[in-house]
């Protein structure tokens, strides 16, 4: 399974919704956290990661663990694969979607990872939703959702640049998959559904399509 949203990760806002999502999940939760994305920020904006995905599970009552790994050589570090064969949860947070992308792909870890989406919930916010994609604003995505462009903070003002990227990228082939925040889209196998108190939104061409929570989405409109 596939949950991806636009921002609010670990935060209050997104809790009610993070508890649901977990409930998915056929077997007890097992929750892996990954800061990746920030992997080129500064040591204290890794913590404040690590410390607001500590302090969100920690509320959702789950196992957790934080995996503090930077780049491409620390997530294919034999132990983080090892703790990723036990785990039915993995949640990539925000920064980079290009650093975040060069970490993965291609690798040990990508492999493992399809296994959990097998077996469990891949999850991710802002850059962790965007490398979801088959391509991203920039660059290649890993193709989870084939066809598709992500992009997350849709709608929110600080992220104003983000409606103009959509204009232009509205004109090519790919269908553009806008997040808001604190909201799902869930792909579980050929069911899509949303999750949260925002919208989702699908856009091609002069088609825009939106979706609020409970909506179940007809697979074709990724296509």
């Amino acid at each position: 399974m596939i949950a991806i949203t636009g921002s609010g990760e670990f935060l209050p806002s997104i809790l009610d919704a993070d508890k649901k999502l977990i409930g998915y999940l056929d077997d007890t939760p097992i929750a892996l956290t990954f800061s990746t994305a920030a992997g080129k920020e500064s040591d204290n904006r890794l913590l404040y990661w690590k410390n607001l995905a500590q302090d969100h599970f920690a509320s959702l009552g789950i196992e957790h663990k934080h995996i503090d790994a930077r780049n491409r050589e620390d997530l294919n570090n034999s132990d983080v694969i090892d703790v990723m064969k036990s785990s039915n949860f993995v949640y990539f947070s925000g920064g980079s979607p290009i650093h975040l992308y060069d970490s993965i792909y291609n690798s040990e870890f990508s492999e493992e990872l399809k296994n959990v989406e097998k077996r469990g919930i891949i999850a991710g916010c802002s850059a962790g939703a965007m490398i979801m994609g088959e391509k991203m604003i920039k660059g290649t995505g890993l193709n989870y959702l084939q066809n598709t462009i992500v992009i997350p903070h849709y709608g929110e003002s600080f992220y104003s640049w983000i409606s103009n990227t959509v204009k232009v990228l509205n004109r090519g082939k790919y269908k553009l998959l806008c997040l808001e925040k604190d909201t799902y889209f869930i792909k579980d196998k050929n069911e899509i559904r949303v999750l949260g108190k925002q919208q989702v939104h699908i856009i091609y061409k002069k088609e825009h399509h939106t979706f609020s929570d409970g909506d179940k989405i007809d697979l074709s409109l990724l296509s």
